[in-house]
């Protein structure tokens, strides 16, 4: 059986890297950051959000959220909402970009919600994991400039009514929420 690493011990053995790394000189903090970015994947996506400017620092996300929430199932590939998820939480935690974070969790209801389309009926869960992607976004949006709010709400309309005659309350909830947040957005 897999010992399950707690937060306490996260937090220790993180003190204890910490404690090693502040003896060490720039370079060789400089060697170690080189080295986890060689490894890859998401340590790569991470320092390349958080230290560069580039306008497709979204992609490697919106990759990961398109393969998880909408994948290939002709090659027997699955959904993997906590994926997608986890590919929001990293941008964010890397950037702390407002506007590309709404842009990801957009782009994550937007991708299953094709898939529904695309594919019918799924489950529960997964509509239950779109709509409060969705309402968070709301949320958010709420609080966000005038500039985003105009940008992102046609998309979110454009998803409620693609969702029209999808099950599990799923339209029902889009419908409502987005009238609650944005009353002039009702359905005509």
């Amino acid at each position: 059986m897999e010992a399950i690493t707690t937060k306490r011990q996260v937090d220790k053995r993180w003190s204890e890297v910490r404690t090693v790394l502040a003896t060490q000189g720039p370079a060789q903090v400089l060697a170690v950051v080189r080295d986890l970015y060689e490894l890859g994947g998401e340590n790569r996506d991470f320092l390349n959000a958080r230290c560069l400017a580039a306008a497709n620092r979204l992609e490697p996300y919106k990759r990961t959220i398109g393969a998880a929430i909408y994948p290939d199932v002709y090659r027997g590939k699955t959904v993997r909402v906590s994926a997608a998820r986890k590919a929001i939480s990293q941008y964010t935690k890397a950037t702390e970009d407002h506007a590309g974070t709404l842009e990801l969790m957009v782009y994550f209801v937007e991708r299953g919600n094709q898939f529904t389309v695309n594919f019918g009926d799924i489950d529960e869960g997964f509509y239950s994991s779109l709509s409060s992607m969705f309402g968070c976004i709301l949320e958010m949006l709420k609080r966000s400039d005038a500039e985003s709010v105009e940008s992102l709400v046609p998309r979110l309309i454009a998803i409620r009514d693609a969702a029209n005659g999808i099950g599990w309350g799923y339209h029902d909830y889009l419908r409502e929420a987005l009238s609650r947040a944005f009353p002039n957005t009702t359905e005509e």
